[in-house]
């Protein structure tokens, strides 16, 4: 009889909302994940930066995840990384949907982005592989002709970007700004595609993180087909990379003259823990975000993932990982914004080139 009345006690217990309390178990259990598939969102095409650290890291997540889940890579590009925000922030909350959420996708809702109607601070945060500061060089082709910051300010300059609210897009604009360039944007481009439009002369340069420049076109650099200019970086993080190539470039921040642009610098080298960031969608479940966390810190040790990560990766050596207490912290230091920043980062980050 005491057995019974404990028994029904506990069946009591859960139906009052004591599942809260066994959820944790039942979900660490090896059979939660197994056969099933963990789908990866990402606002980007397939071969950029984010997308390679989106498969390696895949590849090499899914082992430490009771049950060896599959785990598909859903490339949404466009629309300055809002489609796929919106759709990552309407899955189903079960931990079978997770991003790759980098800092340019938490900007769009704070700057009032027709649709964009998702907030990151919602998201539930699980871990990030660290990519290291901010090192974003603007460079031009050789055949360009400016072969100094001089030339650069001579004459109309084509940029070539992804589109208006992208990375590449907003650290031309700020460098322009403050080094008072004339430049013809040229927008619409994927990765790949603004690289071939620099050989073919059809753009002058663009601004890309200097590592990963290396990475994808190697002859560049080893041929040195490309003229450094400025690097979008705080002095400190320079240089942008180990090539002596590059190494002497100097940083937008000393030419900076007011302090807005020092702000809006500074903000952008915030981001070190959000070059590839994980979440689940808001409402996940806690107990998922452990398994998926421990599975994320257990990269850090790695051998095989930290080798795959400078062959197929590349931007620069394994940079370590980031636990989700970590990673939340600097979305809410990201997504906390003074009104004159604010302003700024939307006048030039969000509107289109006049």
């Amino acid at each position: 009889m005491k057995r019974w009345y404990c028994f029904m006690a506990l069946v009591a217990f859960v139906i009052a909302g004591g599942a809260d309390w066994i959820t944790p178990r039942m979900v660490h259990a090896e059979s939660f994940y197994q056969g099933k598939t963990i789908t990866m969102i990402l606002g980007t095409s397939p071969g950029g930066r984010r997308d390679r650290i989106s498969r390696t890291t895949a590849k090499y997540l899914r082992k430490y995840i009771p049950g060896n889940p599959n785990i598909l890579i859903q490339n949404i590009p466009g629309g300055k990384g809002i489609p796929a925000q919106m759709k990552f922030s309407r899955s189903k909350n079960d931990g079978t949907v997770m991003a790759t959420v980098v800092s340019s996708d938490m900007e769009a809702p704070y700057f009032g982005a027709p649709g964009a109607k998702y907030n990151p601070r919602e998201y539930v945060w699980i871990g990030a592989v660290g990519t290291g500061k901010q090192r974003n060089v603007l460079f031009t082709h050789k055949q360009a002709g400016f072969n100094t910051l001089e030339d650069l300010k001579s004459r109309t300059v084509a940029l070539g970007s992804q589109g208006v609210g992208h990375r590449s897009y907003i650290y031309g604009r700020v460098i322009a700004e403050v080094l008072d360039l004339k430049i013809r944007w040229v927008l619409g481009y994927s990765t790949p595609e603004l690289y071939i439009a620099i050989e073919r002369g059809e753009l002058d340069g663009r601004v890309n993180d200097a590592a990963s420049a290396k990475r994808d076109r190697p002859d560049w650099f080893i041929k040195e087909q490309i003229v450094p200019h400025v690097a979008m970086a705080l002095p400190e993080y320079l240089p942008p990379t180990d090539d002596p190539f590059i190494a002497n470039v100097p940083s937008i921040f000393q030419f900076a003259k007011t302090e807005l642009h020092r702000d809006i610098i500074r903000k952008f080298n915030t981001t070190d823990r959000l070059g590839g960031a994980f979440a689940l969608p808001p409402g996940a479940p806690d107990s998922a975000r452990r398994i998926l966390e421990q599975a994320v810190l257990k990269l850090n040790k790695d051998k095989d993932f930290q080798k795959a990560w400078v062959q197929e990766v590349g931007i620069r050596p394994f940079q370590g990982v980031f636990n989700a207490a970590e990673v939340e912290k600097a979305v809410m230091t990201y997504t906390t914004w003074t009104p004159e920043v604010l302003q700024g980062y939307q006048r030039l980050g969000y509107e289109a080139p006049r």
